[in-house]
Parts: structure tokens; C-alpha cells; sequence
């Protein structure tokens, strides 16, 4: 097994046993964290190999399998207000409350989060699959769930891509949720709310505290056929593999 390989296969076990890195987030508890300077070490073993960054090999589809922040933060939405607030101490902390707000009492949590990129269209999606009440019960008096689990894909797409000096740049353009198969949709809501694009620029541009329209840019530091490595602008990374199976399709 060469060198890549082995540091590969040491990446995967780490992504896998600390629940794609959320197992090492502090917020949560500041527990195996010997883990996060293992992968820092890997990361940068990788960086040392220069593999070629090209639009060719980083087209298609990619699944994150780990991030150093909270999994949401990989989406193009969230790395635009990264970029408005313009400030890392005001990102890390706008992004703590909202983990706080919506996964408090395990209310909603994060399943697949896939991306596909496409050159020739200039497009970059980004999708997260999220599930709503997915345990409900009272402890102790009770084993059955109170409530049905509900749930929905979130698609963000961006356009304008580009390759620029190892960076993907691009413009933040408009989202949606969509259904996911084996989720029921949430009653009443589903029928008003999802399904539908909903044009964040054209809403971002009207409010007056934004100066520009929004945009992000992330960082290729390394990239091979089966796995891509991102950093974003205050150097938080996350790392993508080749589904087994496409589901953005």
C-alpha cells in the first residue's frame, strides 16, 4: 500500500469514529480531541504530495465525510454569511447559536450532505438532508415515540463557478427543500414551503446591512480521484469522498 493510501485509510477511520468529525466539537464535549491532531497531522501529510487541482477532477459528485466546524457550515448559504460577517470570533459564534437553536433536545440532526460540481454549467450544488423530532419519548416513563419523524433535502445552488488559483468561487443564487425518500414531509408546512426555489440574492441584496451580493470562496488543498479536501476563509476544513451511490441526479 503506498504512502497516500495508508494516510487515506487513517483519514477514513477518524472521519468514521468521531461521527464525521462531530464527535470533536467542543461545544459539545471537549472529548477526543488526541483525534483532531491526528487528522491535522494527516491533512497536512497529504498537502505535502502537490496533486494537480483541475476543473476535470473536480467535477461531479462529492459526500462529505468530515469537517473540523458543524456539517452545515459546508453549504454554500452558510459560507456566504461566513464571509459577510467578515469576522471569524462573529462567524464561529453566529453558527454555535444556530447548532444551539435547531439541534437543541435533538430536534433536528444532519444526515447526507452531498455536492456536485459543474463546470461547464458554472454551477455548484449543495444539499443537506435534515430530520425533524427523529427521537421523541420521555424518559424513563416512556418507550414509544410521541411524534413522527419528519425531514426534507435542503438545495442550495450557486452559480458563476470558478477555478482560480486552486479556489472554487462562486455566487450564491437560490434554495430549496425538497422531499427525501423514507421521510415523511411536515404537515401543513410542506404544502406552502417546500418544493419551491426561494431567490436568497435577490432577498440578500435588499436588506441594508449587506454591502455586496452574496459569495464564497474555499480552498483546494489537496484532491485525487476518490477524495477532495477543502479549507474555507478562516481555515476550517472539510473533506469530501466519491459516493458509492449518486443521488443528486
Amino acid at each position: 500500500m503506498s504512502d497516500i493510501e495508508e494516510i487515506k485509510k487513517k483519514i477514513y477511520q477518524i472521519a468514521a469514529i468521531t461521527d464525521r468529525g462531530q464527535r470533536l466539537n467542543k461545544l459539545i464535549a471537549p472529548m477526543y480531541q488526541e483525534k483532531s491532531t491526528e487528522m491535522e497531522e494527516l491533512i497536512k501529510s497529504l498537502e505535502s504530495f502537490n496533486t494537480e487541482v483541475s476543473e476535470e477532477k473536480l467535477s461531479g459528485e462529492w459526500e462529505l465525510i468530515y469537517s473540523t466546524v458543524e456539517l452545515f457550515r459546508s453549504s454554500p448559504f452558510f459560507l456566504s454569511i461566513e464571509k459577510a460577517l467578515n469576522d471569524e470570533f462573529k462567524s464561529n459564534l453566529f453558527f454555535k447559536l444556530h447548532q444551539l437553536q435547531v439541534g437543541s433536545f435533538g430536534l433536528s440532526t444532519i444526515g447526507r450532505i452531498a455536492q456536485k460540481i459543474d463546470f461547464e454549467k458554472k454551477e455548484f450544488l449543495s444539499t443537506f438532508d435534515t430530520t425533524i423530532f427523529g427521537l421523541t419519548t420521555i424518559p424513563i416513563l416512556g418507550w414509544f415515540k410521541l411524534l413522527p419523524t419528519f425531514g426534507g433535502r435542503v438545495i442550495t445552488l450557486s452559480d458563476g463557478l470558478v477555478l482560480k488559483d486552486n479556489s472554487l468561487q462562486m455566487n450564491l443564487q437560490k434554495t430549496k427543500v425538497s422531499k427525501v425518500d423514507g421521510l415523511s414531509k411536515i404537515p401543513i408546512f410542506s404544502e406552502i414551503l417546500m418544493d419551491r426555489w426561494y431567490q436568497v440574492k435577490e432577498v440578500w441584496e435588499k436588506l441594508p446591512w449587506n454591502k455586496e451580493s452574496p459569495s464564497c470562496e474555499v480552498f483546494v488543498i489537496y484532491l485525487d480521484d476518490e477524495i477532495r479536501i477543502m479549507k474555507d476563509i478562516y481555515g476550517s476544513i472539510f473533506i469530501y469522498i466519491r459516493p458509492s451511490i449518486s443521488l443528486l441526479n
